[in-house]
């Protein structure tokens, strides 16, 4: 019996999504992307005319692209460079899809407005799903039914917002990071970044040509190394019309507040009655991060943070299609919901953690790759793109303003599967 599977989105998750499909077409599988937008990629197209995404100017990525890339896909090897612009990426993405068929599994330009469950009597075996999309273009609204959902549309597009008192009294510019474009609207003006994450850090050295102070707000215990000009304060306590109050005590003023405090995982399509448990912005109830406990044919793609994300996607789609396709069993309710504690007992117990970085893996990404490999008795990959991911974050704690003019080149015979090529002397100090 043919089993129909709907990939909702065909960002980076939802290509390694089709791509894992189409290596299972063999076990009767028809299956289809559902897309917003009217081409491939994601968040990573910039300016997008039909739906916003956090892609700015001169954005460069904070992985070199022999750790970005999916597996058995690199780059480009026309271009030296280890980090490339969206531009790029873009590109890659597309490549990806060209050169593996996929686009003839897409349906560009329809929005996905609810996936529900379908009524128990019409069940078999397992959750089966109507999912309903809008034509972007003629309005039409058409539903189908499908008995696997893959859930791939990304996590950065509802901003996380800070709940900080007199925020609306500010007398100037408040804006989200998702929002930030170009450093040009921010001449010769004090600005103040609240989050010392990828993107806070990524923004300030993005600003230092051009604004004429740079504040970065956090409270974490190590600062990194970005400029002279860029000045290192702890979080906001308070703001008061020109005065931001910082926890410490010290008053700061400036011209705009850009919070760079991450966001929140949203799907809006989800109906009700199935739609997933968020506790503090961690999706409850999957099994390996991934399977929903709860509807066992609903997959959440790429929901981690924290991590290389591409040949994280491709672990996770792989599992995916396995368990779609037959290849691999899921245990019971019982032993899934026991991993699912276990899970959170190591990411957030043992860690020391809050429950909102549960979806951080940081080093245990590594594990959970090797573990969903293992589950499908297929070879662990090497350790070369976790060896050259773990050099890199050295790297730009060393420095975090040059740490992206390194280049980098895998190379079998050298030990650690990697040689540097190029890296400024003011990023070699801690490596």
């Amino acid at each position: 019996m043919m089993k129909r599977v709907a990939v909702i989105g065909a960002g980076a998750a939802g290509l390694s999504a089709l791509r894992s499909l189409v290596k299972c077409q063999n076990h009767l599988l028809n299956f289809v992307a559902f897309e917003t937008s009217d081409r491939v990629g994601g968040t990573w197209i910039h300016n997008d005319p039909f739906k916003a995404t956090s892609m700015y100017d001169r954005l460069v990525t904070n992985l070199p692209t022999d750790v970005m890339a999916y597996p058995g896909f690199p780059f480009s090897t026309d271009d030296e460079r280890s980090f490339v612009g969206h531009k790029e990426v873009l590109k890659y993405l597309q490549r990806f899809a060209e050169h593996y068929n996929l686009l003839q599994h897409i349906r560009f330009r329809e929005r996905v407005i609810e996936v529900d469950i379908l009524s128990p009597e019409s069940a078999n075996e397992h959750d089966q799903w109507n999912v309903t999309v809008r034509n972007e273009e003629s309005g039409l609204v058409t539903t189908h039914q499908f008995d696997y959902v893959l859930i791939c549309n990304g996590h950065y597009t509802e901003p996380k917002l800070s709940n900080i008192q007199g925020l609306d009294t500010f007398d100037g510019e408040v804006l989200h990071s998702h929002h930030y474009r170009s450093p040009s609207a921010y001449k010769n003006k004090i600005v103040l970044i609240l989050g010392a994450g990828p993107s806070g850090v990524d923004i300030a050295a993005d600003l230092i040509d051009d604004a004429s102070k740079i504040y970065l707000s956090h409270n974490k215990k190590a600062s990194p190394v970005i400029s002279n000009k860029v000045e290192m304060v702890s979080g906001i306590e308070r703001v008061d019309g020109k005065d931001i109050i910082l926890r410490d005590g010290k008053i700061v003023n400036s011209d705009v507040i850009l919070l760079a405090t991450g966001y929140r995982f949203s799907f809006p399509f989800m109906a009700k009655r199935c739609h997933p448990t968020i506790s503090s912005n961690r999706v409850a109830s999957l099994y390996r991060l991934l399977v929903d406990i709860n509807h066992p044919s609903l997959y959440y793609v790429g929901l981690n943070q924290t991590i290389a994300p591409f040949p994280h996607f491709h672990a996770q789609t792989e599992f995916a299609a396995a368990c779609i396709s037959g290849e691999f069993s899921l245990p019971d309710r019982k032993e899934m919901e026991k991993q699912c504690d276990d899970l959170y007992q190591k990411l957030v117990t043992d860690r020391n953690e809050v429950e909102k970085h549960y979806h951080n893996l940081k080093e245990y990404q590594w594990t959970y790759i090797r573990e969903l490999n293992h589950l499908l008795n297929r070879p662990p990959p090497t350790y070369v793109v976790e060896n050259l991911y773990n050099h890199v974050h050295t790297v730009r704690q060393a420095n975090s303003l040059l740490y992206k003019q390194s280049r980098y080149r895998l190379c079998n015979e050298s030990h650690e599967g990697y040689v540097v090529v190029f890296e400024p002397s003011e990023c070699q100090s801690t490596v």
